[in-house]
């Protein structure tokens, strides 16, 4: 005897979410889809600097290229057990190549550069050298390119009663040509950091929060920061306070960008946001890296001209000459660079010595004129008649 079963249902079949649906879960639409406003998408090629396991434009939105200083199995042991990844089932995602130590990004992105943007969230704050990577990026950016950057925003996080970075640390670390994290950085980024739980914290105070290192904490880290890398967030920027540092550097010609546009996420209860978005243009051709002559040696050296085999003599001397041009042009810039920090010093105190003078004249001449009234006052009184028959009676001395 045969059963019907009745029409053949077809078995239900589970859709493997995509990755932008797995950053959405997380959260991260409103940020992604600022940047992307920032970024030529459609007729652009990118670079993404650290996307991890959260990218700000995935494969599947634009022709992008990923990097980071972490090779992918160090970035997938680093991430292993993280919570957030694990959780939405996003995988950290494959390299294009690895920005190494000891070359600049110019050298590793190759032939694949120069880019229409570059892209970066929560990265630039941990950097040694603000101003020498933020060279390097527009090194591998077209001259009408962009550089978009996602940066927490101290006033709006954990960072609230830290101080915020100037316009002086940031030249400090350039000319110095810092690679990793000062003692100092580690210790006041460890020391400021608590627990943010989005409340007012208008007139409170460290004490009066739950901070997450105790000075103990935060100087053993320091003492660790002289002897390895200690990645830290080296900056604390607000949204404003980093458009005020930018303005000054851009007074003494250092900062090559024009900021077009500068916005935040929704504010906090700190009345701040808890990141910005910053959209860069070239306003200058690129520089020479300053950290290259330094950061050369930490990784394998390449082989000095003589000792390279097979080369003839004037092979030798064009290299050394090469060598020695490259390496004049850096200490060139690096010299302009300080000529015009001290020209721009020294404009200041003209500036300001004129302007001390000019008060000085304006007091000198409101003293005059006192002393005028005064004289005026005074020879008044005397022609007084009250004041000459005071004279005469002797009531008055003569």
């Amino acid at each position: 005897m045969t059963i019907s079963t009745g029409p053949a249902v077809p078995l239900e079949t589970h859709r493997t979410p995509t990755t932008e649906e797995r950053l959405s879960a997380l959260g991260l639409d409103d940020r992604r889809r600022m940047v992307h406003r920032l970024l030529p998408l459609e007729a652009g090629c990118g670079l993404e600097i650290a996307p991890n396991w959260a990218p700000v434009v995935t494969k599947s939105e634009g022709d992008v290229l990923y990097c980071d200083y972490l090779t992918y199995e160090q970035l997938l042991e680093r991430e292993r057990t993280n919570p957030g990844r694990i959780q939405h089932g996003l995988r950290v995602q494959r390299l294009d190549f690895i920005w190494e130590i000891g070359k600049t990004l110019q050298e590793c992105a190759g032939t694949a550069a120069p880019f229409d943007y570059v892209v970066s969230c929560h990265v630039f704050e941990h950097v040694p050298n603000f101003l020498e990577y933020l060279y390097q990026v527009r090194a591998v950016v077209k001259d009408d390119g962009v550089i978009a950057m996602v940066l927490p925003d101290a006033k709006g996080s954990g960072e609230f009663f830290r101080r915020e970075t100037n316009a002086a640390e940031l030249i400090n670390s350039y000319l110095l040509g810092q690679t990793v994290p000062s003692p100092g950085q580690v210790y006041d980024g460890l020391k400021n950091l608590f627990d943010f739980q989005n409340v007012p914290l208008e007139g409170r105070t460290l004490a009066d929060v739950k901070r997450l290192f105790t000075d103990s904490d935060s100087y053993a880290a320091a003492v660790r920061a002289s002897q390895e890398y200690v990645d830290v967030h080296c900056w604390a920027f607000s949204r404003d306070g980093f458009a005020e540092v930018a303005r000054e550097l851009r007074e003494i010609g250092l900062f090559d960008f024009e900021i077009e546009s500068l916005e935040s996420n929704p504010a906090t209860q700190t009345g701040h946001g808890s990141e910005f978005y910053v959209k860069l243009r070239p306003t200058a051709p690129p520089r020479p890296s300053r950290l290259h002559a330094r950061a050369q040696p930490m990784s394998a050296p390449n082989p000095e001209p003589d000792a390279a085999p097979g080369l003839s003599d004037i092979e030798r001397v064009r290299a050394h000459a090469e060598r020695a041009f490259q390496e004049a042009v850096a200490v060139q810039d690096a010299l302009k660079a300080e000529k015009e920090a001290l020209d721009a010093a020294m404009a200041r105190a003209v500036a300001h010595g004129e302007k001390a003078f000019r008060e000085a004249v304006v007091a000198q001449d409101v003293l005059k004129a006192e002393k005028s009234f005064a004289e005026n006052r005074l020879a008044l009184l005397e022609a007084s008649p009250l004041v000459k028959l005071g004279r005469r009676l002797g009531l008055l001395p003569r």
